[in-house]
Order: C-alpha cells, then sequence, then structure tokens
C-alpha cells in the first residue's frame, strides 16, 4: 500500500478506527487528543472524520475499511520521509517512508538546463522582472473553488500590503473573473492566471512565500522548494504540522463567523515576509526560510543515492525480488527483469 498523505494522518486515523485511543464525542465534542509519536491534537486540529461533526458517512465508511484490514497489507509505503516525521514513523515500526513523491523539477535529479530546455510560461516570464523573495504566491487546490466572499477576502488582503503577487485562481460557478470587480482593483499589482506549473513558480527566486489550502502534496513541493508557508485553514491537521511542529509557516485564522478576513490574510502573509518575527529571524539568515531551506534540503538528501527514502526504496525491491526467488519458477529471469526495472527509475 502507498499512503500518499502524511504519516501524521496515517497513525491518526489507524488509532481512530481500529478504537486504540479516545477521541471527541457528542458529549465531550472539545477533547484533546495525545497519540503515540505526535504532539497534542486539540479537536479543531483533527481530521474532520474523527470529529462527532462528521457527515461524509460514505468517506468514513471507507476509511474505515482500510484500516480495520491493514494487517492484510505487507508493505506499507509513506509519501514522506524520515527528517519530516522521525517521531511517529519510529512509534509505526512497520511504515516505509520514500518520499517526498514531487516532481523532478524539485528533486534535484536533474539539471539547470533541462528546465531551461523546456521553455518559460507567462508566469515565469512575469517572475523574471521582479524582486527576489517579494511575490506572493497564491493556489489552492486544483478542484477547489473558493467563494466570492472569500476572494474578495484575499484580494483586498493583497490591496492592503501593496506586495507583488501571483495568483492562479479558478473562476466561481456561473461568473467569469472579468466580472469581479474587487479583481479589477489590484490587477497592476500582480499577477492572475487561471493555471501554472506549480514546481516551477515554487523555485523561483523571487518567490517569497506561498498562501496554500495546506493539501500535502503541496506542502511537499513548497517544502522541496524552500518557501515559507501561510496556509489556509481546509486541512487543519497538515496546518498544525507546518505552523507548530515545523514551524515554517503560519496559520491562517478564521473569525467566529467562520470567515477569513482582509486583515487576517495580510497578516499572515506579513508575518512571514517582513513582520516582527520575520525581522528577527532574518538576523540569523530568516529563521522562517531557513527552516523550510532545511527541510529542503533534507528532502533532496532523503532522494539521493543513499538517502534515507532511496534506502527504503530500494529495501522494498530486494523483498519482492527475495519472495520471487522463493515462489516463482524461473526466478532468476524475473529477478533480473525487475532488478533492471528499479535501475531505470533511480536513473530517471
Amino acid at each position: 500500500m502507498l499512503w500518499i498523505q502524511p504519516c501524521t494522518l496515517y497513525q491518526i486515523y489507524n488509532r481512530y478506527y481500529n478504537r486504540l485511543d479516545e477521541f471527541p464525542t457528542e458529549s465531550c465534542p472539545n477533547m484533546s487528543v495525545k497519540l503515540p509519536g505526535l504532539p497534542v491534537f486539540s479537536a479543531d486540529e483533527l481530521p474532520s472524520f474523527v470529529l462527532p461533526s462528521n457527515t461524509l458517512r460514505s468517506f468514513d465508511n471507507i476509511l474505515n475499511q482500510v484500516f480495520t484490514n491493514m494487517h492484510k497489507v505487507k508493505w506499507l509505503l509513506g509519501n514522506s520521509l524520515m527528517e519530516l516525521e522521525k517521531d511517529v514513523i519510529v512509534s509505526l515500526n512497520d511504515f516505509w517512508p520514500v518520499g517526498p513523491l514531487v516532481p523532478v523539477t524539485l528533486s534535484g535529479k536533474i539539471e539547470d538546463d533541462v528546465l531551461k530546455a523546456e521553455g518559460e510560461s507567462e508566469c515565469i516570464e512575469w517572475l523574471n522582472k521582479q524582486k527576489p523573495f517579494s511575490v506572493v504566491y497564491i493556489s489552492f487546490w486544483t478542484l477547489l473553488s473558493l467563494s466570492e466572499k472569500e476572494m474578495e477576502s484575499i484580494a483586498f488582503g493583497l490591496k492592503n500590503i501593496n506586495r507583488p503577487f501571483l495568483w492562479v485562481l479558478r473562476s466561481p460557478e456561473n461568473q467569469e473573473l472579468e466580472e469581479l470587480g474587487f479583481l479589477e482593483e489590484i490587477k497592476e499589482q500582480g499577477l492572475i492566471v487561471r493555471w501554472s506549473l506549480q514546481t516551477e513558480v515554487l523555485s523561483h527566486p523571487s518567490v517569497g512565500c506561498f498562501l496554500s489550502h495546506c493539501g500535502w502534496n503541496s506542502l511537499l513541493e513548497s517544502l522541496a522548494a524552500g518557501v515559507p508557508v501561510p496556509q489556509w485553514t481546509d486541512q487543519p491537521t497538515n496546518a498544525k504540522l507546518v505552523a507548530d511542529v515545523w514551524g515554517v509557516g503560519v496559520k491562517v485564522k478564521k473569525s467566529s463567523e467562520g470567515v477569513v478576513s482582509a486583515e487576517e490574510v495580510g497578516r499572515c502573509v506579513e508575518e512571514v515576509m517582513s513582520g516582527k518575527r520575520s525581522e528577527e529571524l532574518r538576523k540569523n539568515a530568516l529563521e522562517l526560510r531557513k527552516n523550510a531551506l532545511e527541510l529542503k534540503a533534507a528532502a533532496r538528501e532523503a532522494l539521493a543515492d543513499g538517502g534515507s527514502s532511496d534506502k527504503n526504496i530500494e529495501l522494498f525491491v530486494n523483498e519482492v525480488i527475495s519472495c520471487l526467488a522463493h515462489h516463482i519458477p524461473n526466478k532468476n529471469k524475473y529477478g533480473y527483469y525487475l532488478k533492471s526495472y528499479y535501475s531505470i527509475i533511480d536513473r530517471h
């Protein structure tokens, strides 16, 4: 099995669906949870599936089936790395981190001239004209469409801080972006596009921070690129890891009405880019960025020859070959092909 979310989330689901720990209930909805290898999580920092307020029972049933049958799985590979989630990975014993599974443009395994040969998009051409670490990059999940109110909060938050921005934005349902007046007010301040190659954008030296929904793939790409993250809040467990555990970002907070204000958007971006906290950390080479860069280095080392994730992949392949050698006729032939296949993967 390949687990594509953080190991932290695997641990939470595993302990919940196998009833190994107590979780929030209808009679005690705000209880905190402490699990092996993890910090204390408040109820609002846990994934919604383990809360009594969960209404998506179809997904809940799927997860329940997965985790109550995990004893049937021989290998559990994870899209994480030891340097990122060491405590929780060690507490599980049978979780093999083989990540971060990010595009080759972020893995450090290709040369810069390969990127240049691919050509520059509109986004890259615009970023080339900006100052280093000056741009706020905003992008949410590909399938996520923000409400007009949420877009307005981001737009006026950007206007208030007057920083250049690159915003990947989908049109709201039954409406075109050109019809939204608040976007007209900030169009000269930045660039609004409907799609971008995120890995190239995050790798660009002009990008100073990444306003994200905190999905795991986006976080891994951000960490591999070394870009601090102010987060949107629909991924509360991932947001806690980034803000409280790894220290590479800050969390955008909602009001009591469940709305994120323009002032809050601006506050979080400024805290990462040039606020009081950032100024203190800049004296030590911008520790927010330094922390992200340390994780970036760890991510690349994990994927490099002899790194922790590289070793786990090799151990996995060798164990598969060993099983083939014991159970499949003409075992030398199969072992040879599998070894050759692994070598091809490794070279690419």
